[in-house]
């Protein structure tokens, strides 16, 4: 008889865990876009200065004789001055941004998005 209680127990157990559907938890679930921005900016400013300055002076005179012959030679002199100025002035400004998103999706007890079942 305790055999017999046991092998419908066992059955009655066996139907119903057949007829049960099949079936899941997913709770938590998260959902999102995070997204990665990132802004750079460079300046940069130059300033140059330059000054010259070349004066030169020759001055060329012959003594001065009595005679006719010398007499002809006047007396040379040459100025010379030459002036540079140079200036220069660089800016330059450079701005990079960059935007990246990713989707971000998680179901189950996942510690880390996307991960499956870590």
């Amino acid at each position: 008889m305790f055999k017999k209680l046991m092998m419908i127990t066992l059955v009655i157990l066996a139907y119903s865990i057949m007829a049960q559907s099949a079936h899941c938890s997913l709770t938590p679930m998260s959902w999102g876009f995070p997204t990665l921005l990132h802004n750079s900016s460079l300046t940069s400013f130059e300033s140059q200065f330059g000054f010259s300055n070349d004066f030169e002076l020759t001055d060329i005179s012959f003594p001065a004789r009595m005679d006719m012959a010398w007499a002809s030679f006047p007396t040379i002199t040459q100025t010379s001055q030459q002036v540079s100025v140079f200036g220069n002035v660089k800016y330059f400004n450079q701005q990079e941004s960059m935007q990246f998103s990713y989707p971000w999706f998680s179901m189950g007890f996942s510690p880390v998005p996307s991960m499956g079942f870590l």
